[in-house]
């Protein structure tokens, strides 16, 4: 657990009702929010600097794009929860869930800087799988619940003015597809944690 003191540094963890909205508006508003895992090793903390949406439904690239199946089911619940998946046969990568239960809006975690429990450079923090490396994320953590009882959650921090934060379309997508221009990736303007 993180002692009393490191807790109030790192703020208290975001309500039901942050994440209980428009997946775009839960993604600008995770830049700046403070990630923290509590491991048997002590707790690692990360300030988010790069995010992308994911609206479900409507969009091709979302993992509930066809629908509710045992992978994605997670994404259909209740908001505040984690979606974890692997990719490549080697890298785990988590999405913060958001929206209403029945709509599947998710926010992937793609980059971060160090604060608490991490020997690290925010470069080996610029991408989702790297930051679920150094957090320790696997599997473990599918459906972790943010808001309580889990050792994974977002803590409150200062608001990044809009200024400091750029939109962009988010990264890897077939460039034909419906939803690949969208300036849904959120990044901290100057940060090392930005994936290239």
């Amino acid at each position: 657990m993180i002692p009393t003191t490191r807790r109030a540094r790192l703020g208290a963890r975001l309500p039901r009702s942050f994440y209980a909205r428009p997946t775009l508006a839960v993604a600008r508003d995770l830049i700046g929010k403070v990630l923290v895992h509590e491991t048997p090793d002590g707790p690692r903390a990360v300030r988010l600097v790069e995010v992308e949406a994911y609206l479900g439904g409507e969009d091709p690239a979302s993992h509930a794009h066809r629908g509710e199946t045992a992978r994605n089911r997670v994404m259909f619940g209740r908001a505040g929860h984690l979606y974890t998946y692997f990719i490549y046969g080697m890298y785990w990568c988590m999405n913060v869930v958001a929206e209403e239960p029945g709509v599947a809006g998710a926010v992937l975690l793609r980059g971060a800087e160090p604060l608490l429990g991490l020997d690290v450079d925010a470069r080996a923090l610029a991408g989702p799988g790297k930051l679920c490396r150094a957090l320790g994320v696997t599997g473990t953590l599918y459906g972790a619940d943010l808001v309580r009882g889990s050792p994974v959650s977002v803590r409150d921090a200062d608001p990044v003015p809009a200024r400091a934060i750029a939109r962009t379309p988010r990264i890897g997508l077939d460039p034909a597809g419906s939803t690949a221009a969208a300036p849904w990736r959120f990044v901290l303007r100057g940060s090392k944690g930005v994936s290239r």
